[in-house]
């Protein structure tokens, strides 16, 4: 007995016999020309297919926080050199810049940039094991040895503990402790007023920015802005710790 080929059985159409193998299948009319351009326009067309490339956006680098900050810090020592009317630095720059900013030490040096046209001095103190030391100062007589050995047990009584209770930046005019005494000898002058913003991150006192506003009262707009522009730093002192942590 002799096996039918695979074609007899395909081929097979129900008439008793055995159609014939098909010729060898034609490929002229299904072929894809790979070589061919991307698009060919008939004379009957009206617009041609466009290249991929049309639809691409050219790429462009995200604005570098870090190159604001300088520029900020730039026009504040400037604006020392030759003092002009007015703060060099306003609050919806410094917030805006704050956005995008990269580190912990240009936040700092950020917020003394901000103080410059607006305070007499300027003082940011660090938290470490319960005390608060000046990690950055501005101004005149801000490098003195009072200020280099200031530092405040945050357990004890000052006004950093009260601006700590309050949970916002505060005014102090008068010392109300030994601790007071202490702060007002080494951060202002006499008759002067100091504005203390606390700043946390998830609850608890990363650092303390402190300005010497002089004997004039501090306007309600004033501590109002302060006020802001202290959330704002809380905001980017969490963002950079959250992804110093990731990294």
């Amino acid at each position: 007995m002799q096996l039918a080929s695979t074609w007899e059985f395909v081929g097979w159409q129900g008439q008793g016999a055995a159609a014939q193998e098909p010729s060898e299948p034609s490929w002229n009319g299904r072929a894809v020309e790979l070589d061919a351009p991307a698009s060919v326009a008939h004379e009957s067309d009206d617009v041609a297919l466009a290249s991929a490339w049309d639809f691409m956006q050219p790429w462009q680098p995200p604005a570098d926080g870090n190159d604001a900050a300088m520029a900020l810090l730039a026009a504040a020592s400037a604006s020392l050199e030759t003092p002009t009317e007015g703060p060099a630095v306003s609050a919806d720059q410094l917030l805006s810049v704050l956005d995008r900013v990269g580190t912990q030490a240009l936040v700092g040096k950020l917020l003394l940039a901000y103080s410059a046209g607006r305070f007499r001095r300027a003082f940011l103190l660090g938290e470490s094991f319960g005390l608060a030391r000046v990690g950055r100062a501005w101004g005149a007589g801000s490098e003195s040895p009072q200020v280099a050995a200031l530092s405040v047990d945050l357990e004890s009584p000052s006004l950093f503990a009260s601006a700590l209770s309050s949970g916002a930046p505060r005014v102090f005019s008068t010392p109300d402790c030994p601790q007071d005494e202490t702060i007002f000898t080494a951060l202002c002058e006499p008759a002067s007023h100091l504005l203390v913003a606390p700043l946390r991150v998830r609850g608890r006192p990363v650092a303390f920015f402190v300005a010497e506003h002089g004997p004039a009262p501090v306007a309600p707009e004033m501590l109002a802005e302060v006020t802001r522009v202290a959330e704002k730093v809380t905001a980017t002192y969490g963002r950079l710790q959250q992804h110093e942590r990731a990294g």
